[in-house]
């Protein structure tokens, strides 16, 4: 479970760092707020995902080693835990960046921008068919494996920073609404921020031993 787990991880990761570099590069050529941001997104969750592959390499490592007194579940509990807080900063990072863009906006290369877009959305749902959370989102011992939830989560937000984008770049190209780019970016951010919580929320309490009365 683990080895598939962790080799997807693994190809999800190199299809992510290589879009980041192309919509960040595109995104400062464009000026486009909403490819930027997703590009940047996009390196922050393939650092997230990072620590998704190397926490299972490490339960791997010590699954078997008697030194340790507790599951290693911890190990991917953790990893989700640290996962859900770098997208909680990411989700922190749009809503930033999309404020100071309503104060200072700038004119948008439409055409390159909204091509790049599809391509980084593409490769969004690539790496969720590639990744199938229900055959992963549980551990071998049957508890709720955060560690890949978190990393599923990242590329859920990835797809969603994406389909905002085109939806802004569309409408600033064809209806002359470029003010959509921030605002969709505003609202990206919010509800990355909302996964963020949850996520944190449960591993907080998993890694506290917390249980309910």
């Amino acid at each position: 479970m683990h080895t598939k787990a962790k080799e997807k991880t693994l190809a999800v990761i190199i299809l992510t760092l290589i879009t980041m570099a192309a919509e960040i590069f595109f995104g400062l050529i464009t000026h486009s707020m909403a490819l930027t941001a997703d590009g940047w997104h996009m390196g922050t969750h393939a650092f997230a995902l990072s620590i998704t592959f190397f926490a299972y390499v490490l339960v791997q490592k010590f699954s078997n080693n008697e030194k340790f007194t507790i599951s290693t579940d911890k190990i991917q509990t953790l990893a989700g835990f640290v996962s859900s807080i770098l997208l909680g900063i990411t989700g922190i990072w749009i809503l930033f960046e999309s404020f100071m863009r309503f104060l200072n906006p700038l004119v948008i290369d439409f055409n390159d921008a909204i091509v790049v877009a599809v391509i980084g959305l593409v490769v969004n749902l690539a790496c969720i068919l590639i990744m199938g959370v229900h055959s992963h989102s549980h551990s071998h011992h049957g508890h709720k494996d955060y560690n890949f939830i978190a990393a599923y989560m990242h590329i859920l937000a990835d797809a969603l920073t994406s389909f905002f984008a085109i939806f802004a770049l569309l409408a600033g190209k064809y209806f002359n609404l470029a003010f959509l780019d921030p605002i969709v970016g505003v609202l990206g951010g919010i509800m990355i921020c909302i996964w963020a919580y949850n996520l944190i929320k449960s591993t907080s309490l998993i890694l506290l031993d917390y249980k309910e009365k």
